[in-house]
């Protein structure tokens, strides 16, 4: 199952009115954190540098082990994976690019990271995932991340250097294009260019993925269904070694926009479109 959080209707609410006005990729959650900009700098420089130390060490290990458990808990049994073959075309690094729908939707990327033999799985998170309060703050402050700021000379400092350690460890990398996340959000959404404008600089592919939301008999809340999730392995898509990494980002980014888009007609039998329906939101009852 996945989790239902507090605020569901608000952020339901908020992606009706996001979808209306073409808005794809603004967050919805009605209560992320607010920060001070000086504060998620330092916290971010913070978690780079004390990667090395044995206290990060153990820390990250709790919190991998959190996350295995919240996998366990809120996944176990309702999910699985299609297209894993297609993963031999990728014997090295790559980035991964997925639909962003719930809090715990990197738990089925990490399982195809590690059935691949690819080890644990990396994401690029959004800097102020850092000052999140409580359980889950620890977990995003010390599981395997790489934090991204609109900062210069962090990202062409710190994040470049942390990025490419990554890769040359024949690590996966997950990016969500859509960057923010729409709970249970059945419609693949743009993407903004950026993990494929990191794929064509490095030279390795990106592995597209689509993650269909099929709803269950058994209600969660009297609101809402359990869903079942099926994750999509699609096509990899490599960078044109004869083209500009800035050529390469747009045609990246529309090949995998497009991809999703044939999965998701295919999965549901009907065209993409953006007008909003009750139905856009998986396991809600409307």
């Amino acid at each position: 199952m996945l989790l239902v959080t507090p605020g569901r209707k608000e952020a339901i609410d908020n992606i009706r009115k996001a979808v209306s006005e073409g808005r794809f990729n603004d967050k919805i959650e009605p209560f992320d954190p607010e920060w001070n900009p000086e504060e998620l700098k330092a916290n971010i420089l913070r978690y780079v540098r004390r990667r090395a130390s044995l206290s990060f060490k153990i820390k990250n290990f709790i919190a991998r082990k959190i996350v295995d458990s919240w996998i366990w808990r809120y996944s176990n049994g309702v999910n699985e994976i299609v297209g894993m073959e297609k993963l031999k075309a990728v014997p090295g690094p790559a980035f991964v690019t997925s639909n962003h729908f719930n809090p715990f939707d990197n738990g089925f990327l990490r399982t195809m990271a590690k059935e691949s033999g690819h080890g644990r799985l990396w994401a690029i998170s959004q800097g102020t995932n850092f000052v999140m309060p409580g359980l889950n703050g620890f977990v995003l402050r010390n599981i395997d991340v790489i934090p991204l700021i609109s900062e210069p000379s962090y990202m062409n400092g710190p994040f470049r250097e942390l990025m490419a350690s990554v890769l040359k460890e024949n690590r996966y990398i997950l990016i969500y294009p859509e960057q923010e996340m729409w709970f249970n959000y059945r419609k693949p959404r743009p993407g903004k260019r950026g993990a494929y404008l990191f794929a064509a600089e490095y030279g390795v592919p990106v592995i597209p993925c689509f993650v269909e939301l099929r709803e269950l008999p058994q209600l969660l809340t009297p609101d809402f269904h359990d869903v079942k999730c099926i994750l999509h392995i699609l096509d990899p898509i490599f960078p044109n070694p004869s083209k500009s990494a800035r050529q390469n980002s747009f045609e990246m980014c529309e090949a995998d926009y497009q991809a999703k888009k044939a999965a998701y007609e295919s999965i549901y039998g009907r065209p993409l479109s953006y007008d909003f329906s009750p139905d856009d939101i998986a396991g809600w009852r409307g």
